[in-house]
């Protein structure tokens, strides 16, 4: 499916460049029957297709196994239905454990699985990275007593075997596993048609788009005060995963408590904002609501939010849509763009991710003013 574009070209079947073959010189295409009012039964179970096998990123774990495991830790359900008999997924609890026993970051059977399914493909012996764990199972119950340190799988190009920490591309420098590319090694020139055609079949700087937080036929904003455009973005915690649990009780207390924007010292200082103060981030798109930390270590006319911080807890209304205040992607945008689009070239592949196929949203223009009143909106 990778190599389908060969030398980068595109013929395109609708102009009869090409014949129309799917998987080939057109996407793949899978019917897939709906059976709308089995739907809870279907979300609530695990189904037999499993045991044809599972995975991502080219790993494929093989299911017969796993759906039997499954149905010993999880017990099946006894509804009728399309689930009676499967696997049942009907507690929170259930899903978790379900998740922790087909991760190869969490089960050692599974990691095993996967490194043999990328010694198949690349020649490379690799099982040994797993094997000293594989007899190790994670549970809820044994990860709340005490957290554990994730097993290395191939999901993944690091790894945490004999205790180091993570550190990417390990697996390829030390077990001579290819890169994910045409050659196997790094790439700095890309030969795609689409590629050149864009000018970027090297790598080069391109200035960020520069679209005001509002356009010309927008209703725009009542002003309520001083206020600062500057550019907004949302990269991940350094130390973070897609939760920082902010809003467990100890997370709670630590730093500010909730959620926060970082900013200027002295953008804030410019529009009457102290540290800790609330704030509004708004554009045409949304509006957040959330306290300040000013510093002198961001630059000025930028804002930081960082990613996917709980939002459901700490979050006042803002006088923008007199709603709570929003998460870190509400004032965010798509943009879509030609090279992010090939598909069927190596490393040049993608599967959607939320609204686009890539997470270039996080860059946009938004407006910063303080929060003249903190109201919850409790009624």
């Amino acid at each position: 499916d990778e190599i389908a574009q060969v030398h980068g070209k595109i013929k395109d079947w609708r102009k009869g460049e090409v014949e129309a073959i799917p998987g080939k010189t057109m996407p793949n295409l899978h019917v897939i029957k709906r059976d709308y009012p089995s739907t809870y039964e279907k979300m609530t179970t695990i189904g037999p297709n499993l045991k044809n096998g599972y995975g991502g990123k080219g790993v494929k774990i093989p299911g017969e196994k796993v759906f039997e495991e499954l149905k010993s830790r999880l017990g099946v359900s006894k509804r009728e239905g399309i689930g009676k008999g499967n696997p049942d997924l009907s507690t929170d609890e259930k899903a978790i454990n379900a998740i922790l026993l087909m991760s190869g970051a969490s089960n050692g059977k599974r990691a095993v699985e996967g490194w043999k399914s990328m010694e198949a493909k690349t020649g490379q012996k690799l099982t040994e990275i797993a094997e000293a764990r594989e007899e190790e199972d994670f549970t809820l119950k044994e990860i709340t007593v005490q957290p554990r340190t994730s097993i290395s799988t191939p999901m993944w190009s690091g790894m945490e075997k004999d205790g180091r920490r993570y550190s990417p591309f390990t697996v390829n420098t030390e077990y001579n596993l290819p890169w994910h590319t045409l050659t196997g090694r790094q790439s700095f020139y890309l030969d795609h048609e689409v590629m050149l055609d864009y000018g970027e079949g090297l790598p080069l700087y391109l200035p960020p788009l520069n679209k005001g937080p509002f356009i010309k036929t927008d209703k725009g904003v009542e002003e309520n005060g001083k206020s600062i455009t500057v550019r907004y973005l949302t990269p991940h915690q350094k130390w973070g995963i897609h939760t920082m649990f902010t809003e467990a009780k100890h997370m709670a207390q630590l730093f500010r408590g909730w959620q926060v924007v970082w900013m200027n010292e002295e953008d804030g200082h410019s529009i009457g904002i102290k540290d800790n103060d609330f704030i509004e981030v708004y554009n045409r798109n949304g509006a957040i609501a959330a306290r300040a930390v000013l510093t002198y270590r961001i630059p000025k006319g930028m804002v930081y939010m960082y990613h996917a911080q709980d939002r459901t807890m700490g979050v006042p209304g803002t006088a923008v849509n007199k709603k709570r205040g929003g998460t870190h992607n509400s004032v965010t945008r798509i943009t879509l763009k030609g090279t992010h689009m090939i598909g069927g070239y190596s490393q040049l592949s993608y599967g959607f991710n939320y609204y686009g196929p890539t997470g270039h949203q996080r860059d946009t223009m938004a407006i910063v003013r303080p929060l003249r009143e903190v109201d919850w909106l409790e009624n």
